[in-house]
């Protein structure tokens, strides 16, 4: 009877320390492959990984791409869910709609990244889930295309209005347009197959075109850059990692800086926090909020535009030769 008892204790620890060996199981998702969800994604990943969590030793990724398909978002979100994730980081609102949907009534930790307005959407409403926002400043954007184009009045926008967050950002311009005496011109693209025709529709009907974190039109954005080269419009992109992709300005935050921050909000779940002991954070109010202003020289010189010296000291680097130069304070 005693060899049987240690036997049964013996197989009780084994259990318990392969139990202890088990890798975390994280889930990250995103709406589409482009640069700046791409750097979001690495800056999770670095953040974990300076804090001891070594893929492949004690935690595993599963990654998703919904390559611009909500539907396959939702499929992603039921299958992190069907694999017993630990827990799941969504980045940008379209991927982070299905999943709070899939595990709101659920103990998994859910963190959201990239959301423009994830407490006006409801995102952050259940106590399982938090996050952080990349809500860009939209009045800046627009104030700083009026002093790149003297006597602006007409800015155009291609967008999807299937897009909660490129929604809301646009409502966002139409008010501050008001303000600033500018008529924003909308090009509705449903997809990224419609993008360059929403792009072409705007020619002739506006002095400037602006692009806001709308994750069909950035996947797309060369069709958009396209259109504002052959016409000579210029093209402000607030993603600061489109730069090199042709836009003319970009402003905003940096992502992989972004992706960093989500990390944090992840480490402290990790920790022993509940999602509910964490408020929802702003980029715009952490020391990471600094928002950029990347000037193209290279594009700049294609279609003879000249930055003026008002905008050029605003600017936080340039890109010349194909290489970014910051410009130190």
């Amino acid at each position: 009877m005693r060899k049987v008892k240690l036997s049964a204790l013996l197989a009780a620890v084994l259990f318990g320390l392969a139990a202890l060996a088990t890798p975390l199981k994280i889930g990250i998702t995103q709406i589409v492959e482009h640069r700046a969800l791409n750097a979001v994604r690495q800056g999770i990943i670095d953040v974990l990984a300076e804090a001891g969590y070594v893929e492949g030793e004690n935690v595993e990724y599963i990654l998703g791409n919904a390559q611009g398909d909500f539907s396959v978002a939702m499929s992603i979100a039921q299958n992190f869910l069907a694999q017993g994730v630990d827990l799941v980081v969504s980045i940008s609102t379209p991927a982070s709609e299905p999943i709070v949907q899939v595990f709101k009534d659920t103990n998994v930790p859910v963190v959201v990244s990239a959301v423009t307005d994830p407490e006006g959407l409801g995102l952050t409403s259940y106590p399982n889930v938090t996050g952080t926002s990349d809500m860009i400043d939209v009045p800046s954007d627009l104030a700083l295309l009026k002093e790149l184009v003297p006597g602006l009045t007409k800015v155009g926008m291609v967008y999807n209005p299937g897009e909660a967050n490129s929604a809301i950002l646009t409502d966002m311009a139409k008010e501050a347009g008001g303000d600033l005496g500018l008529e924003i011109v909308v090009a509705a693209a449903e997809n990224t197959a419609a993008v360059p025709l929403a792009a072409q529709s705007l020619i002739g009907r506006v002095q400037a075109i602006y692009v806001t974190t709308d994750n069909t039109v950035v996947s797309a954005l060369e069709s958009v850059v396209d259109v504002a080269k052959s016409q000579r419009i210029p093209l402000l992109v607030g993603d600061p990692s489109s730069l090199e992709r042709g836009a003319l300005v970009c402003t905003g935050w940096d992502y992989y800086s972004h992706g960093r921050l989500t990390g944090t909000v992840v480490l402290e779940i990790l920790s022993g926090k509940s999602p509910s002991e964490i408020p929802v954070i702003y980029q715009k109010d952490t020391e990471f909020g600094k928002r950029e202003i990347w000037l193209n020289l290279d594009v700049a010189s294609e279609v003879a535009f000249e930055f003026p010296q008002a905008i050029r000291e605003k600017a936080t680097g340039l890109l010349f030769g194909g290489r970014r130069f910051v410009i130190e304070d």
